[in-house]
């Protein structure tokens, strides 16, 4: 058999290539997702270039016909993760786990946003696949013409094995220098692959890659999600935390006792809208009114994760932080839960829910009777008079609100209805004759940015309609209505409409408006909070004690003067606000890199003032992750 030196680098040079190339997708995908960190870098490429060997290597092990199956086969997934996980990071600011295969039901939902998240960048992570194409095509061409001297000889059984040895070895550093640095940082290795809480340094530090098979392997190994430590933990984290008094009356206390409470939850509405005007037309302008005439929070956020708006309702409902990698609603449906419906169906309230998808969108149909719903109208509820969105069923927002007016009033009272609406997300597509919002042909704003403004702005309308319905239906001044967006818009709507820049800015898009009608006063509110304390909120002006297991507090009687602000959609803690302080971390997650400033002056401060905060927050995200995955909430009624 003819074998030179020259087919032995023939050989090597497509895996070796590939792996090579594999390490620099890794690399470009943190960096263009603004997730790279150069303290990360060089154990980000080993780490990555490991795994590069691991999944391509042992195309050196075939003959020329099954490497190319091989390598066509690796090629594709790796194609399809990296492109998959770039567009679910730019739409959620989350990765893509193993377990998101139980979700493709839900992706009908979001297919529309896909056409607006594809960049050129997408073409670096096709290119392993389309460089395997070619080589193959390359390699039939030459052995067609060549093929009497067999021009593509079989390494040798010695040369396989130190081929073996030598990717053994590459990998065993590659992965030993991650390990080391990392004990290195923390003393500890093991902070690597247990702390689930900061998943975007957990991505910096690894790739995309590692992480996702890292997660499908523990997520198929897995047998128990909670350990005996964390339960001691919790049980700690239980005695130590410090909550309203069982005994104390608040501000507002038992001022809505009877009442009803109407919630309407708004698809993408951010706070960046509310009071702002296009070419002399208010945005938003119903929203406007009812914020000068009840009580506007300006400095509220989102708690949202992979499930979005799910998310949104789940932290509402129970005041739990929703999980960085899972979504609440479809794997932990079947948990105990001491949620807000059920709270107030204890206390003679009626519980029905509004939303005009189907019932098994994010698995509502299971974890609401859980919940405490007794009735949940669901797209089946509803007549679709004309499609308002990207299919020929989508219900339109106004045909939401006017067929639930009529149910509501013949509910009996006193009642809690959360109204969910729809229309205004992405991809934003709404009818031309309803896209009534005056943009100017000249102007900054982006197609999408356009698109969006023009759905929040037929979503402000049918509120508007909405409103007036209750009060010509006696349902007004007989009900407390909270208002707030579910999550951003993911449009960068805020800096396009010139949003002051501060300390978080970058969380712009998780700053939503928080409008509360019914409790006789009105003004604007700056001091941070989320939709974590709605929950505790809603009790105190009912005159209802609040349970031990809500981790948010009355937005008008903390217990401290702390409120937070956690961003779980990165998977770990972005940012925290307090009425005196804000901490924003840096890019690799570390607290020591982070910034401590005086707030709202903007002063720095030594990042030792924000310690105490930080671990303080750290210990509640922690506590509720725990709970929700050991399905432990009964502890910390102990």
């Amino acid at each position: 058999m003819n074998y030179s030196t020259k087919t032995y680098i023939k050989s090597i040079f497509l895996p070796l290539l590939l792996a090579i190339l594999f390490a620099a997708q890794n690399e470009f995908f943190n960096l263009w997702l603004d997730i790279y960190s150069k303290t990360y870098s060089t154990r980000l490429f080993l780490a990555a270039f490991a795994l590069g060997i691991i999944l391509y290597g042992p195309a050196l092990l075939f003959n020329r016909s099954f490497k190319f199956i091989y390598l066509f086969i690796i090629s594709f997934l790796v194609s399809f993760i990296f492109s998959a996980q770039f567009l679910y990071y730019r739409y959620s600011q989350s990765f893509l786990q193993f377990s998101a295969i139980k979700y493709f039901g839900q992706t009908q939902g979001v297919a529309g946003t896909v056409g607006i998240l594809v960049t050129p960048e997408l073409l670096l992570f096709a290119a392993n696949f389309v460089i395997v194409a070619v080589s193959f095509i390359l390699s039939y061409r030459f052995l067609s013409k060549k093929r009497e001297n067999n021009a593509e000889a079989i390494l040798p059984n010695w040369e396989k094995l130190i081929l073996i040895l030598a990717m053994a070895l590459i990998v065993f550093f590659g992965y030993k220098y991650l390990l080391d640095t990392e004990k290195k940082e923390w003393g500890s290795t093991s902070r690597l692959y247990t702390d689930v809480y900061d998943l975007k340094a957990l991505v910096g530090k690894m790739g995309i890659m590692n992480f996702f098979l890292e997660d499908t392997f523990k997520y198929i190994l897995r047998s128990n999600l909670v350990a005996d430590a964390d339960i001691n933990f919790l049980k700690t984290f239980a005695r130590n935390r410090t909550q309203l008094s069982q005994d104390k009356k608040g501000k507002y206390f038992g001022t809505a006792k009877g009442k009803n409470i109407i919630i309407i939850q708004v698809e993408s509405l951010e706070n960046a809208v509310i009071n702002k005007t296009i070419n002399g037309q208010a945005i938003t302008p119903n929203l406007n009114q009812l914020a000068s005439e009840g009580i506007y929070f300006n400095n509220f956020y989102s708690q949202t994760g992979p499930g979005n708006t799910a998310d949104a309702e789940f932290t509402t409902m129970t005041s739990l932080y929703p999980l960085p990698d899972d979504v609440v609603f479809i794997n932990y449906a079947k948990n105990q839960y001491k949620a807000l419906p059920q709270l107030l169906k204890n206390n003679g309230y009626g519980t029905y829910s509004f939303h005009g998808d189907v019932p098994t969108f994010w698995n509502r149909s299971n974890i609401y009777p859980g919940l405490g719903y007794q009735k949940a109208y669901n797209l089946d509820d509803f007549v679709v008079t004309r499609s308002v969105g990207k299919g020929p069923s989508d219900l339109g927002d106004e045909d939401l609100f006017f067929q639930s007016l009529p149910r509501l009033e013949s509910l009996k009272k006193p009642f809690l209805a959360t109204v969910i609406t729809m229309s205004s997300h992405t991809p934003f597509i709404l009818p031309a004759d309803l896209q009534t919002l005056k943009i100017p042909a000249e102007t900054n704003l982006t197609f999408e940015q356009q698109q969006y403004l023009q759905s929040i702005h037929y979503a402000d309308k049918a509120i508007g309609e909405f409103i007036d319905g209750l009060k010509n239906a006696g349902l007004y001044d007989n009900s407390m209505i909270f208002i707030w967006g579910d999550h951003g818009s993911y449009t960068n709507i805020s800096s396009a409409l010139g949003q002051d820049k501060n300390t978080i800015s970058e969380l712009a898009g998780s700053q939503v408006p928080l409008i509360i009608l019914g409790a006789g006063e009105n003004g604007i509110i700056g001091a941070p909070g989320s939709q974590l304390d709605v929950y505790p909120t809603i009790t105190n002006f009912l005159g209802i004690q609040t349970p031990k297991t809500v981790l948010g507090q009355d937005l008008f009687n903390p217990e401290t003067s702390k409120e937070t602000h956690f961003r779980v959609i990165s998977g770990g803690i972005d940012a925290i606000l307090t009425e005196n302080l804000a901490y924003r971390a840096n890019n690799d997650g570390v607290f020591d890199h982070g910034f401590c400033e005086l707030w709202p002056s903007k002063e720095i401060l030594p990042i030792s003032d924000c310690k105490d905060i930080y671990k303080k927050q750290s210990e509640e995200v922690k506590a509720s992750n725990i709970i929700i995955r050991g399905n432990l909430l009964n502890l910390l009624n102990n």
